[in-house]
């Protein structure tokens, strides 16, 4: 028993000596280099890396942009009401924008204004799922030691971390402001020009997306809470490109839209429009560039409406007294289009052959 247990101390050395750098060194999601992260050529968990940045210079910011990863493609220097952050990381949900609001408020940040982006993310995506995703698990920053703890030791998952050496090795492109732009504005490269490869696109959709009621209760939560400290909330909705947006009114989005307004206002910027039928405005099917950021900014700061874009739904504010002209707007586009509106196929109807 002794020899065994002199064994199990020498192994234990051995591996905090040799695999613990080792994993700190590769670190793949930035966890260890959360201060400096780097391009490596694996999404960051940019969740943690935001929030340690924000957690550890409170005065630096004093409001902050919320979204998936199609927010991160705004310009927050044209916001003019305040010192933006873009907090954009993917798949950012409400839930979570709700938990860092608490969060920050806790550590007695106090934002002035709160600008949060919607979609069909918002909708279909359960926030549970995120737990089993390390570029997306959430940090539990009001949680007990052992729950931190518990966080760090997912990034030493051996399986994981020799994963990762393939797409590190891959990785030739550097961008030289990346970790700069990381830590000052939170935004993706505004510079790239959008590349659209029409050969084989479809809608963005995964298979895990399903309606969420839940996220009207947690939207309605971040007004109060917004509320409770005077903080200015802005909600709108992501001009998502026509093909993903067309799979997302089959499956409920524009319910969503119709719900959301009764627990708030938002601007719209969903629907067949000027915009999301011009693929060259998007890299993909899923993420706008700045340019249409810039539009959003328009509407939403500075109230720059385009009377063309505005009878197709896109800038228009919407409330619980207005959504349903605006729903009329969008569902007379799908009839043009002769696209099914709320079957459900891929979700509460899909069938187990597709």
């Amino acid at each position: 028993m002794k020899r065994f247990i002199i064994k199990c101390i020498i192994f234990a050395l051995i591996l905090g000596i040799i695999f613990v750098p080792f994993a700190v060194f590769v670190d793949p999601y930035n966890i260890f280099h959360a201060r400096a992260p780097r391009q490596n050529g694996v999404e960051p968990n940019k969740n943690y890396v935001k929030m340690k940045n924000v957690l550890e210079h409170p005065d630096k910011f004093d409001s902050f942009l919320f979204g998936s990863s199609r927010v991160g493609f705004m310009d927050v220097s044209l916001m003019d009401d305040g010192t933006y952050y873009d907090m954009t990381y993917s798949e950012g949900l409400p839930a979570e924008h709700l938990d860092n609001l608490k969060v920050m408020i806790a550590h007695g940040i106090i934002p002035k204004n709160v600008t949060i982006g919607l979609d069909d993310i918002s909708y279909f995506v359960d926030p549970d799922i995120h737990k089993g995703q390390l570029f997306r698990l959430n940090f539990p920053w009001l949680g007990k030691p052992s729950e931190k703890v518990s966080f760090y030791l997912r990034y030493f998952d051996l399986k994981t971390l020799f994963d990762s050496l393939d797409a590190l090795g891959k990785n030739h492109y550097k961008d030289p402001e990346y970790t700069w732009r990381m830590l000052n504005t939170g935004t993706e490269n505004l510079k790239i020009i959008p590349e659209f490869n029409a050969n084989g696109a479809k809608a963005w959709w995964s298979d895990y997306y399903y309606p969420r009621e839940e996220v009207l209760d947690e939207i309605r939560q971040i007004k109060e809470l917004c509320a409770e400290y005077d903080i200015n909330l802005r909600f709108f909705t992501n001009p998502m490109h026509a093909m993903t947006y067309a799979k997302d009114m089959d499956n409920g989005y524009l319910v969503f839209l119709k719900e959301l307004a009764e627990v708030t206002d938002y601007w719209n910027f969903s629907g067949f429009n000027n915009v999301t039928l011009n693929y060259n405005n998007y890299y993909e099917t899923s993420h706008y560039d700045a340019a249409v950021g810039e539009k959003i900014i328009q509407v939403v700061y500075y109230d720059g409406t385009e009377d063309d874009l505005l009878a197709q739904g896109f800038g228009v504010h919407v409330t619980k007294d207005n959504v349903d002209d605006l729903l009329k707007i969008l569902n007379d586009q799908a009839v043009n289009f002769d696209l099914p509106v709320n079957t459900y196929s891929d979700t509460y109807n899909k069938t187990d052959d597709e």
